[in-house]
């Protein structure tokens, strides 16, 4: 009987040594990224690394939330991972505060801690992670060394460097003469005073609508409007009608055009067989014949 009894003290002594043992499974510690060198606005990084049995997890809900957490400290990012390890679990947890301490001196601050729950076969348990401390220091020292007059105090005037503006006046001379150079460029092209009194482009509208004509599908009517067209260009450049016995004169007059005098007379020849002859227009001078000659005597004109 005492023996029997003996058997029984001695597993419940057994039973309660091991049940604190599997509690003591659980293990939580802090890893700083570093104790020291925080200043104002400075980030401070840590890692949590709990250790568990295989069969207990992470309650999520537990995790500290980012947002203030004293005065001088404010969470700004949780971050978790979970890996196997031998013989348990092992969890991660990535914290990042930030600093907001404008500390007058170097001094040593507790970070506060916070606990998880883990939950396992035999229900939900606690797990504390304990506060840690970081040391700041202040950005300036809060007064200066001491000095004998009030003026010791400030720093001597900086002797004003010297800026030569010539290179400036000459860049501004320049874009002024280019400025110049492209108004008068304008004012020709767009006949603006004192060119207001240059020759009228007459045939640069012209050549540009019988160009457009050029493409469409012919017909006898459209050819004839458009050899009257050119008639009437070359009478207003001419100041009177042209005929085909006043072509030397014209030229002489506007020696610009003398280049394209076979041109000239290929189109009075083609105008009397369109608008006099019974055959009518010839295939040899056709419409993409007459844009091409207006072309010519417009860009004759422009060059002028």
């Amino acid at each position: 009987m005492r023996r029997a009894m003996r058997r029984t003290l001695l597993f419940l002594l057994m039973l309660g040594r091991v049940v604190p043992a599997q509690a003591d499974d659980v293990r939580a510690r802090v890893i700083p990224e570093r104790s020291f060198g925080y200043f104002v606005g400075d980030l401070i990084r840590a890692r949590v690394e709990i250790r568990a049995p295989a069969d207990m997890t992470l309650s999520r809900p537990s995790l500290p939330h980012p947002g203030p957490l004293t005065t001088a400290f404010e969470l700004r990012s949780v971050d978790t991972e979970e890996a196997d390890v031998s013989g348990g679990k092992l969890w991660s947890i990535g914290l990042t505060y930030q600093n907001f301490y404008v500390a007058l001196d170097v001094r040593d601050l507790t970070v506060p801690g916070f606990a998880l729950d883990l939950s396992g076969p035999n229900g939900t348990r606690p797990v504390d992670v304990p506060a840690w401390r970081v040391r700041v220091a202040p950005l300036r020292e809060i007064s200066p060394e001491q000095k004998e007059s009030a003026r010791d105090y400030l720093r001597p005037d900086i002797v004003p460097r010297r800026i030569d503006d010539r290179s400036a006046e000459h860049a501004a001379l320049a874009f002024a003469g280019a400025a110049v150079l492209g108004l008068v460029g304008v004012a020709r092209d767009r006949a603006w005073p004192p060119f207001h009194r240059r020759r009228a482009r007459i045939f640069a509208a012209l050549a540009r609508r019988l160009a457009a004509e050029a493409r469409r599908p012919p017909g006898d009517e459209t050819f004839r409007d458009a050899l009257r067209s050119l008639h009437r260009a070359v009478d207003a450049s001419h100041g009177r009608n042209l005929l085909p016995g006043d072509l030397v004169e014209f030229l002489r007059a506007r020696p610009e055009f003398a280049p394209l005098r076979p041109s000239f007379e290929r189109f009075f020849a083609a105008s009397d067989r369109a608008f006099f002859a019974e055959g009518g227009a010839t295939a040899d001078f056709g419409m993409a014949e007459l844009a091409r000659f207006a072309a010519a005597l417009a860009a004759r004109e422009r060059a002028s």
